[in-house]
């Protein structure tokens, strides 16, 4: 994951988690509880609100996939 100011995490989540737990882990992670969104870059994609619920493999985001938080 690509954070707002550059920084990255790298963490291995569970095919069947929802995205709302990798929000929840940049949260914690980052001390930030601004809003924001995720998005992917190539096929660009922006997840918002109705995203958080589902998996990761519904979303397309398994084997592996690179986020960025945007605002």
């Amino acid at each position: 994951m690509r954070l707002r100011d550059g920084s990255t995490l790298t963490e291995t989540f569970n095919v069947k988690e929802q995205l709302s737990a990798v929000r929840v882990f940049i949260q914690l992670k980052t001390g930030d509880e601004t809003p924001f969104n995720l998005m992917t870059t190539f096929p660009r994609k922006v997840f918002t609100g109705d995203d958080f619920d589902a998996p990761l493999d519904v979303l397309g985001l398994v084997p592996s996939a690179v986020l960025i938080m945007t605002k």
